[in-house]
């Protein structure tokens, strides 16, 4: 049995982090979400056009909205998420986390602003 996966923003970092999680993180289900949800469709697209199989689905969500991610993570029994949206944001996906019923883990991907660290 794998793992639910979200990956939340779903630009070119959020994509590759959910490719990642697809194929080496032993998911049974990974949901791409942005603010468009064009955006999100398309990542998803990717992800299961590069893996050839179907694991990877879209969704919109406002990150500013604690209770649409709240509800998201819960809606889709999501386990682990990562953030791929840029560092501002990050405080509210981790109230989120903790809000959420089940444990919800959060993994930051956004690069630091002062380089490669």
């Amino acid at each position: 049995m794998g793992y639910r996966y979200a990956v939340i923003g779903s630009g070119r970092q959020g994509t590759a982090a959910a490719y990642d999680l697809a194929r080496f993180g032993e998911a049974d289900y990974l949901l791409l979400a942005d603010q468009a949800l064009a955006t999100a469709q398309k990542a998803a697209t990717r992800v299961n056009t590069l893996l050839g199989r179907q694991v990877a689905y879209a969704a919109e969500v406002n990150v500013t909205d604690e209770d649409s991610v709240v509800g998201l993570l819960t809606s889709h029994a999501i386990e682990v998420f990562i953030s791929g949206v840029p560092y501002f944001f990050n405080l509210k996906l981790t109230q989120a986390a903790f809000v959420r019923v089940r444990a919800c883990a959060i993994l930051v991907a956004t690069p630091s602003r002062y380089g490669n660290n």
